[in-house]
Order: structure tokens, then C-alpha cells, then sequence
């Protein structure tokens, strides 16, 4: 039905009211109620000039406020640039954005203000999330110091992204921008922000406690901007009006507001969301009368975020604002805790009432900034993941269809939540831990999830399944369609391998319980050895973005409940998922087709079974791996990093267990003690104690690789003399001799001289060393890791004196072909081909492409070795398990403390990425034999094209350094090639 009024008087009234609406904003026409001159496809103050003006309607059938609206109609593949309007606003001025959009299903539509130019910047943007009715989005910014500024609409997000129209229909209303100050309060963004009172700080001196070091960005200015008033425009940590700090935490800047003033609120202005910059974790506000004693006022991250917290997976400016503070001082001190990068644009401090300042500021009193950090870091996170997990699920609550005043029951159990959260005590227990739930207040947060599983038709116990190596979230759960066909695990596997499979467990029930899972059908009997079952735990990472990766083994129970199995048994939370994990060692296991199946039982009858068919293959794993398997665990001497003497056998026995047979050792262990003559032979017996420990603990190692992390001289001896060759070369000899006193082949040590070198005067100093050496030791390998980002610009030296040549594999993605070519083509003259990988953080890393898959990329290039910084560093914390500990990115694929160390899903995968590449071995091998028999080559066709084939398809998928663990694609495939593999050698082995 239409809602057109054709009378004169209605008419004028329409006209009146946009005129009104005008008035408050800075956009004509918002409301498309007036096109030009009565041609409906010619908005007034709007323009289009590109092709594609059919594929937009002005309609007067179905608007938001009005009857009126744009509505697009999008045919593949046409050229289509936005609507736009240009309008002139203040600078350094906060703005509003608004917009009401409809999604026909499939376009979405987006408005974004630009800053307009030869590099145009988009300031803000609102886009649909496929709503099929109106709503209303919001969105604030900061004009910097641009006043004229340009709003564009686009029918559909993907026009914007490759300037072609999409399949799809969409359509937009109410249109405007608003002063920050003047925005209707029903259009308000959530992180919308009226200052309480002026600007104290405006053009006030400050003191920063570390010079600024990101270079960027960094200039002379940087002592004025943070208080001069500008905002930055722009990619934030590019623009020289931004302020930044490379791996320096904490950041502290001491504003002096020149005399002691009433202080309502702080305002801190940054950006992050990509490119491994993340949000600050916590901003201590602090103040002072004389800059001396300092007052914890407050935690702007946590104050500045009651209401919304930006994304962390998504590039964005955010102002951390508060009116909450009740202090006074002459001083504001700002602590800032991020990493690796700190970086901010302006600061401001808001005056308060003048009672503030009869009043001593309500806080703890401050000795040690440095030292309060360390509790004052934890806090904050936690009380960061209890909001944004609340945040979460009060939009959840709203987006579901919830009968009767179930909906409304919810949110007002979500709002009791949060003020028990604002209760939280700020003394953190000393065993507090980051696994998800970490509190009886964040599980009842989670439970809130309960009912609107069962509303979308979950029982309340599921059971499903999605790839294991995909990135789970503990509220995930499965559509009802999945439920539709029950899950079952196959799993295929030669003798002597392990193997994980996996499936998933959901509580829709009100109230957290366990289940404990039994096998039978398996060889062994009933939970036979030969199986483990594992809970995987969710846990937060400093970087506040949860995981599923800990692999603990399931608790033992000796009695399962009344009919349930006996077995492991695993937690679930309420309105929550649950893996569970389940390793396959078939050692000792005769080969042959086992049709199980898993019990899942809890509380209360309910009981599921899982078919679950184990097939073992009459091959056998090699006991040791043909690839070197190694990630610099520094497990010599008394440690390094996070491996300390407490944890050291534990963490040895497994890296033992999941193939690591290449272990690395700091420099610590080489011979100390010698003494030289003047010719530079040596005189005296060498002190090889560190050594032999560090052999002790590795016994039948493939390797022994030594970090010798050396400078420009050797025992006082500089580079230039002949005397430090001799001397580097007898020092070799008697190293090379004590290994064959001790049984090993000399061949078994590699030396890495210098690490990652990418300077000619780097290379220069490594050809001496290595030269050295290798005339007094040839058999000793010379092992180097080049960083130059141009390949071709290696000098020739470094090439020449390196018996192992290991680029970081994610930099040697980046390369093109000709690129790669140069270190492929040393294998050629001989040199061996090594990859590691030293990105981070490592738990945000995707188990399956970047630990298992770095295998394959060896398999493809013809590598022999797999190195991963650094199996025992958790970023210096001591403890896996509390992320929020750790300032600055963490790399191990295990999780560690002091006395435990616990496999996970980073180290499954490069077990199984070694095994992996051992199939591929097996298969080269019987391949050569069959060949020497002289079995036929069509008989081995299929055989050496998967030899050569598997690994590219696998690697083709890996294409473009993809290695986060949120991005979405199969991961299915490596499984699918290997089992191939396995198949093939089954058919070849009785040729």
C-alpha cells in the first residue's frame, strides 16, 4: 500500500520538515524527500556521476522516517560509483554519522564519510548486517583538521570495494551528520562522548618518559601534539601528527596543567585493529599536586569501555573517554600498557566541579608505577573480557526471536550482570588463570546463551562436528541443520603414528555439567591405551582474542553416572561448546579395520553415541623422522625464556614426544676456559661441562644446533688478525674431538653464527667466522637464517661459506618466483634448504597453515629441516596460562608454568606436519625400489604424480602468507592428500 500524499499542504510539510532536519545536521536532503525538478531519478544536494543510475530508485513507497527513500536494484558486473554529497565542517570537531538501511538478503548497504583528495581516507562508515527491515546505524568521528569532507552511499558494500555492481537489492534513508554535541540521542553511537567540562589540557606542557622511537611518525613536534587540539586523518601511525613507540611498555606521560584543578574526565585518542598493532590493555590514570605521590584514579580502558569497546580484528580510531573521574592535581600522569605499539594523537583532561578540589582523590596510592603494572594489567583484562563477552551477548539477545517477555527477562539479567562486574575486586588471586570461564560471574555471563540455543532448537546436549584444526569461540554452536546427520570420526593411520580427531559438545541447558567419554569397538578393549581422551580449553590471549588450543588430557574417572561409560570426562559450561580431542597412538597396534564407536554421557539419562571407525593401515611410521624438527627451545644450562630448570625434563619429554629431534642450545654450551699463545694455538684443556649436560638431556639428537651469537672478536682477539683464525679453528677442533669422544658423528653439530642477518656488515662477519671454522672443522655445518627482503641481494659470501640455508618461510611466501628461485637454486651447488617461522603472536597463529603446513612447503621446495621461534617462549611470563601476564607477543606452540607443560593444537600440528612429510618420504623410497626392480612405470603413475602433485595442491591453498587462524577456509585437504598417500602405498606394497 502506498503512503504518497499528493496534496499541496502535505507536500509543503514534507518540504518543511526536511528543511528542519537540515537545520540540524550538515546534509541536504537527508531524508531524500525532494529530488530535482520532479525527475525521481536526481536526488537534490546528491550527485552520481558514473555510470549506473538505473540500478538506484527514488521511491515514495517504503522509507524509514517518511515514505521516501533510495532504493538499489544491483545487476551484476556494472560499473557503479556512490551517490555523494560534499558539505564543509569544523576542524579537530567530533561528529556523528547516521544512517537507516534495509538488506534485501544478499546487498548490503554502506555510507562512509571520506576525507576527499589525491589519497582519499574514509573517516567513518555504517554498513547493513543484512537486516530485512529498517535500522538504524550510527557511527562517530573526528574531522581532524580537514573541514571539507564528502558522504558517500553505495547500494552495496562490494561497489565499494571493486567499483561493480553485485546481484542483490538494498535501500537507504535518513542520511545525515551531526556536531558530536547536537546528534539526536536516539542516533547516538554507543561510543559517543560529551567532555564534562573544558579541555584542561589544551596547549599544556608534558613529559614523556620514553622518546618516541616508531619512525613513522616520529618528529620534533611530538613534545607539543598530544595536546595541541589536532586529531590525526589519515592511516594513524603514518601521520606526523600521531605520536608512537615501537616495543616500549609502559608508556608514561605526565601532563602539567600548570595548577591544581578539578579533574572530571580523560579523553586518550588511538588507533589499531591491524597490522599487529592492538588496542592498549590499560591506560592507568594517575594524579598529583606536586610530582611526586601519585594517585591510581582510575583505568581509562576500563572506564572508557562501558559501553562499547572497539573491535580488535578490525582497523579503527577510538577515543578510551571517561566522565567518571572525582579527582583534582596539577599533574595527570597517563600509564599506557600495549605492544608491541603505543600510539596516540591527542590527549585531553576535562575540569570538573570546583568541589573536587577540598577533596582528596578516592584511589590507591601509587609508590611504583613499573611494579602496580604487573596486577593492574590483569584487572583490566579481565574485567575487559567480562564486558565484551556481556557486550556480546546482550546483541545476541536482541538479534533472537524470543517469545514474550523472554527477551526483556534476559537483558535485565544482563544488566544485574553488569554491575556485578563493575564490583569485581581489584586484588587478583595469585592462581588466577585465563581459561575460559575464569570466574562463577563470567560463567553465568556465558549461561546467558542457554536459552537462545533452545530457542534456535538445540537440545541440550549436541553433538557435532567441524574441522578440528578450525578456530572455535566458546558460545559457537551448530545450526539445527547440522544436527540433521549425526557426526562420526573416521580416522586412517599407519602403525607407530599419532593422529588427532575431534568433535564438538554443546549445553544448551540452563546449568554447567560434565560428560564423560567412553570408547568401545577399539583394539585394547573398552578405552583401550591406544587412544587419549583430551579437553580442549578455551583460553584468552593478550591480545584478548580467545582460542581453543589447550590440550589437556580429560580427567580419569574409575566410575562413569548410573549407565554412562567409564573414561575422561570434560566440562560444560552452560550455554556453551565443548571440544574434545581424541589422539590416536597406534604403537603396537595390529594393522586392520576397528568399527567403534564414542559414549557420551551426563547427568540424567541423556546419552549419545558417536560411530567411530579406526583403520591402521600395514605400514609403519619411521620411529625417527627424516626432517630435522626444531624451534631454538634453549633447554641447555638453566634455561631460557620460559624454560627454566623446574620445567626443563618436562618440557624435553614433549618435544621428545611429538618429534622434535633437533634441539637448539644458546651459546652457553660452547667450550669455555681456553687459553691461547701468541700464535693463537691452544694451550690449555677446554671446560665442555655445559656441553656434555646439554648432550645428556638429548640424547641421539639429528642434530645439535648452537646459537653462538657472536661480535667482532674471540676471546679478546679481533676479526682483522691471523691469530683469531687460529684460534676460532683450534677452539673448533677440540669441540669437534670432545663429540667424537662422545660417539657423534661431528656432522650432527650446526652453528648459527649470526641470526637472521640482513646487512652486508653482518654477512661480513659471519664469512670470517665460518671460514674460520670450517678450515679447521669442515665436517662442522654452518647453519644461516638470511632476512634481506630482497632475495637478490644476498651478498654472494654469506651463500658460499652456509652449509644450511633457512628463510623464514612466511618472508619466502612473500617472494616471487624468481625470488624463491635464488635459494632453490642453491640446493644445486649443494647447500641444504631449511624454513622457520618466527611470527606472532603464536597462538593467534593457525595451527593447521602455519605449523603442520610449513612441512608441506618443505615437501614442495625440497627442505629438510623445520624450525619455529622459540618453543619455550610465553613472552618472559612464566605462565601460559595467564596470557595477561605477557608484554609483548608469545611464541610457544605449548603451553607452560613453572612445573607443567601441556600440549596443544600449535604443537599437534607440527607433530603431524612431520608425519606428513615422512609419508611423502615412505612414498619417494618405494617408489626408487619398485623402480630398481623394474616394476613398470605405468604401474607407478599414479604414484609419482601424487609425489609431486600433493604437495603443491596443498601449498597452492597456502598461497599469500595465509597464517591467522580466523580466516575461514578448508582445512580438510592436507588430511585428504595424505590419506591418498596412504592408500597408495598400501596398493604398492606387495608389487
Amino acid at each position: 500500500m502506498s503512503t504518497q500524499c499528493h496534496s499541496l499542504p502535505c507536500i509543503l510539510l514534507s518540504l518543511v520538515l526536511a528543511a528542519s532536519a537540515s537545520a540540524d545536521g550538515l546534509l541536504q536532503n537527508a531524508d531524500f524527500s525532494q529530488s530535482l525538478d520532479g525527475q525521481p531519478k536526481v536526488l537534490a544536494a546528491w550527485q552520481l556521476t558514473h555510470a549506473g543510475k538505473a540500478l538506484y530508485q527514488w521511491v515514495d513507497d517504503d522509507g524509514h522516517s517518511e515514505s521516501h527513500s533510495v532504493r538499489y536494484e544491483g545487476q551484476e558486473g556494472v560499473d557503479l560509483g556512490p551517490w555523494v554529497q560534499d558539505f564543509t565542517g569544523q576542524p579537530n570537531a567530533e561528529y556523528v554519522l547516521t544512517a537507516a538501511l534495509k538488506s534485501g538478503g544478499k546487498a548490503l548497504p554502506l555510507v562512509r564519510v571520506m576525507l576527499p583528495g589525491d589519497k582519499p581516507w574514509r573517516l567513518a562508515s555504517v554498513q547493513s548486517k543484512g537486516e530485512t527491515v529498517w535500522t538504524v546505524y550510527s557511527a562517530r568521528f573526528n574531522s581532524g583538521g580537514a573541514t571539507k569532507l564528502q558522504v558517500q552511499l553505495f547500494g552495496d558494500y562490494r561497489t565499494a570495494e571493486s567499483g561493480k555492481a553485485a546481484a542483490g537489492t538494498s535501500a537507504i534513508d535518513d542520511v545525515q551528520v551531526y556536531l558530536a554535541a547536537e546528534a539526536p540521542v536516539q542516533v547516538k553511537p554507543k561510543d559517543a562522548f560529551t567532555p564534562p567540562g573544558p579541555n584542561l589540557a589544551l596547549n599544556k606542557p608534558y613529559k614523556l618518559g620514553a622518546g618516541p622511537n616508531y619512525g613513522y611518525c616520529t618528529d620534533p613536534e611530538d613534545a607539543t601534539q598530544l595536546t595541541d587540539g589536532v586529531y590525526s586523518v589519515g592511516y594513524f601511525w603514518t601521520q606526523k601528527t600521531t605520536v608512537g613507540w615501537s616495543h616500549h611498555t609502559p608508556a608514561l606521560i605526565t601532563l602539567d596543567l600548570g595548577e591544581q584543578q578539578p579533574i572530571a574526565g580523560v579523553s586518550y585518542s588511538t588507533a589499531a585493529g591491524v597490522a599487529g598493532v592492538s588496542w592498549p590493555t590499560n591506560i592507568v590514570i594517575l594524579v598529583s599536586d606536586d610530582g611526586e605521590e601519585w594517585t591510581n584514579v582510575g583505568d581509562l580502558v576500563r572506564l572508557g569501555t562501558e559501553q562499547v569497546a572497539p573491535n580488535p580484528d578490525k582497523y579503527a580510531q577510538f577515543r578510551f573517554a571517561t566522565d567518571k573521574l572525582k579527582a583534582r592535581g596539577r599533574y595527570v600522569q597517563l600509564a599506557i600498557d600495549a605492544s608491541p605499539y603505543i600510539f596516540v594523537d591527542e590527549i585531553e583532561v576535562y575540569r570538573g566541579p570546583d568541589e573536587l578540589l577540598t577533596r582528596e582523590p578516592a584511589g590507591k596510592k601509587i609508590a611504583n608505577v613499573q611494579e602496580y603494572f604487573k596486577s593492574a594489567r590483569v584487572f583490566s583484562a579481565i574485567v575487559w573480557r567480562l564486558r565484551t563477552d556481556l557486550n556480546a551477548a546482550r546483541d545476541a539477545i536482541q538479534a533472537a526471536d524470543l517469545k514474550g517477555t523472554d527477551k526483556q527477562d534476559l537483558l535485565t539479567k544482563a544488566d544485574a550482570l553488569a554491575k556485578e562486574i563493575e564490583a569485581v575486586p581489584e586484588d587478583v588471586p595469585g592462581d588466577f588463570r585465563t581459561v575460559l570461564p575464569f570466574s562463577d560471574l563470567h560463567a553465568r555471563i556465558y549461561a546467558l546463551n542457554a536459552p537462545l540455543l533452545r530457542a534456535r532448537g538445540l537440545p541440550p546436549l549436541s553433538v557435532w562436528q567441524r574441522n578440528r584444526w578450525d578456530m572455535l569461540a566458546p558460545t559457537d554452536a551448530p545450526d539445527p541443520a547440522e544436527l540433521k546427520a549425526p557426526p562420526s570420526l573416521e580416522v586412517h593411520l599407519m602403525r607407530g603414528e599419532v593422529r588427532g580427531a575431534a568433535f564438538n559438545l554443546t549445553n544448551a541447558s540452563d546449568d554447567a555439567t560434565t560428560a564423560v567419554i567412553g570408547l568401545t569397538g577399539l583394539p585394547g578393549g573398552t578405552n583401550p591405551r591406544c587412544v587419549t581422551v583430551r579437553e580442549v580449553l578455551f583460553t584468552d590471549t593478550k591480545d584478548r582474542a580467545p582460542i581453543a588450543a589447550a590440550l589437556p588430557d580429560a580427567k580419569k574417572t574409575a566410575r562413569g553416572y548410573e549407565g554412562a561409560p567409564q573414561g575422561g570426562e570434560v566440562s560444560l559450561p552452560a550455554g556453551c561448546s565443548r571440544q574434545v580431542w581424541l589422539s590416536f597412538d597406534t604403537a603396537g597396534v595390529e594393522a586392520g579395520e576397528y568399527k567403534g564407536q564414542v559414549e557420551i554421557a551426563v547427568p540424567g539419562g541423556t546419552e549419545v553415541r558417536v560411530p567411530l571407525t579406526l583403520t591402521v593401515h600395514a605400514l609403519d611410521m619411521p620411529a625417527e623422522r627424516t626432517i630435522a624438527v626444531g624451534g631454538w627451545d634453549y633447554t641447555n644450562g638453566t634455561g631460557s625464556y620460559d624454560a627454566k630448570p623446574s620445567n626443563i625434563p618436562l618440557l624435553i619429554d614433549a618435544l621428545r614426544a611429538c618429534g622434535v629431534n633437533t634441539p637448539w642450545a644458546t651459546a652457553g654450551v660452547t667450550p669455555r676456559g681456553g687459553k691461547y699463545d701468541a700464535e693463537g694455538h691452544l694451550t690449555s684443556e677446554l671446560d665442555f661441562a655445559a656441553w656434555d649436560q646439554w648432550v645428556e638431556r638429548w640424547p641421539d639428537a639429528k642434530h645439535y644446533c648452537v646459537f653462538l651469537a657472536v661480535g667482532g672478536s674471540f676471546e679478546g682477539e679481533t676479526l682483522d688478525t691471523p691469530r683469531f683464525g687460529t684460534m676460532v679453528g683450534d677452539w673448533a677442533r677440540a669441540w669437534v674431538e670432545r663429540l667424537r669422544d662422545q660417539g657423534l658423528d661431528p656432522r650432527k653439530l650446526a652453528v648459527l653464527i649470526l641470526d637472521e642477518p640482513h646487512a652486508d656488515e653482518q654477512v661480513q662477519t659471519i664469512v670470517t667466522w665460518a671460514k674460520a671454522i670450517k678450515a679447521a672443522t669442515p665436517e662442522v655445518v654452518i647453519w644461516e637464517d638470511p632476512t634481506f627482503q630482497n632475495p637478490n641481494e644476498v651478498p654472494a659470501g654469506l651463500f658460499e661459506v652456509s652449509d644450511v640455508l633457512c628463510p623464514n618461510l612466511p618472508m619466502f611466501m612473500g617472494f616471487n618466483e624468481a625470488g624463491r628461485r635464488i635459494y632453490l637454486d642453491q640446493q644445486q651447488t649443494g647447500k641444504t634448504l631449511w624454513f622457520y617461522s618466527c611470527s606472532g603472536p603464536g597462538k593467534l597463529l593457525d595451527p593447521y597453515s602455519y605449523h603442520r603446513g610449513q612441512f608441506w612447503w618443505a615437501l614442495k621446495c625440497g627442505a629438510v629441516g623445520s624450525c619455529y621461534w622459540a618453543f619455550g617462549d610465553e613472552a618472559d611470563s612464566g605462565n601460559s596460562w595467564n596470557a595477561y601476564l605477557q608484554t609483548r607477543s608469545q611464541y610457544s606452540p605449548l603451553f607452560l608454568d613453572a612445573t607443567s607443560v601441556t600440549t596443544a593444537k600449535h604443537m599437534e600440528g607440527i607433530r603431524e606436519g612431520a608425519e606428513d612429510y615422512e609419508y611423502f618420504v615412505l612414498l619417494r623410497q618405494r617408489i626408487e625400489a619398485l623402480e630398481k626392480k623394474g616394476v613398470s612405470a605405468a604401474a607407478l603413475a599414479q604414484a609419482k604424480a601424487l609425489l609431486k602433485e600433493g604437495p603443491d595442491r596443498v601449498v597452492a591453498q597456502m598461497e599469500g602468507s595465509q597464517i591467522g587462524w580466523k580466516k575461514e577456509f578448508d582445512r580438510s585437504l592436507m588430511d585428504q592428500v595424505r590419506v591418498e598417500v596412504l592408500e597408495v602405498l598400501t596398493k604398492l606394497k606387495d608389487l
